[in-house]
């Protein structure tokens, strides 16, 4: 990405700060990323497409168009912004593990950013429950925009293993798990095309939508409407596809 998709890249976002290679500037991209760019799967699931992950087209769909994605198209394009901007960074390919009892599949892409010879994960991709800000990954509790998160790193079968725990309800539950090593484009092309495809994707069948904002995350799933207001959730329920249209527009800056 060069300087000038930088600049627009932050204009979308909001961005004003200096650019500066600390886990401080980081944190505020990365919060400035989810308030401004929502999680979308509406190319899979709506319009049946697997969407494209070349950089330039993500571009055009998600700075110029003001369209959100999902994690593939999401960290895709905030990696190269990234690297455009001399972060050192890699991507990874991650196992979301929250509240599942089967296995998990690689279905997730993250990135891993190395600063002040400390590895750190930075994910704008998740949705809902996942950490909002820079997250440290060495062994410890971290508490992240009010929410608390564990790491635990190890030895798995094929290198170092990383597990990230939410705290929920005053207990840890693991959320993601990954092998501290690069994935390729070709790996992530794979797993786009499952959940674009696969007939148990459960974001290619219904509208996952979400956005954080400062009073707390903002989804849209399916026709459930859910916004946090003054504290407490509040659910509404679509019954028009121009209401629906009019929703995405309001709550969520997306135009289709």
């Amino acid at each position: 990405m060069n300087e000038a998709q930088c600049r627009e890249y932050l204009k979308r976002i909001g961005y004003t700060g200096e650019i500066a290679r600390t886990p401080q500037c980081l944190d505020e991209l990365i919060l400035a990323h989810l308030a401004a760019i929502p999680f979308e799967n509406l190319d899979a699931c709506e319009d049946h497409l697997v969407p494209s992950l070349d950089e330039h087209v993500l571009f055009e769909k998600i700075i110029r168009h003001k369209r959100g994605g999902w994690c593939f198209e999401l960290n895709k394009l905030f990696f190269e912004l990234l690297k455009g901007c001399g972060f050192q960074v890699m991507p990874v390919a991650v196992r979301i593990t929250w509240m599942r009892e089967e296995p998990a599949a690689l279905l997730h892409r993250a990135t891993v950013v190395t600063l002040e010879n400390r590895p750190y994960l930075c994910d704008v991709g998740y949705g809902g429950p996942g950490p909002k800000g820079v997250t440290p990954l060495t062994d410890g509790e971290y508490e992240i925009q009010g929410e608390s998160y564990q790491i635990v790193t190890g030895q798995g079968e094929t290198g170092d293993m990383v597990i990230l725990k939410k705290c929920y309800h005053g207990e840890y539950h693991e959320m993601m798990r990954f092998q501290n090593q690069r994935a390729e484009d070709a790996d992530y092309a794979i797993m786009n095309f499952f959940c674009a495809r696969a007939d148990d994707s459960f974001f290619a069948s219904k509208p996952v939508i979400n956005l954080y904002t400062k009073e707390g995350n903002r989804s849209l799933i399916d026709h459930t409407l859910s916004l946090q207001r003054q504290g407490e959730k509040v659910t509404e329920e679509c019954h028009s596809e121009e209401e629906k249209k009019e929703w995405l527009k309001k709550y969520f800056g997306i135009e289709k």
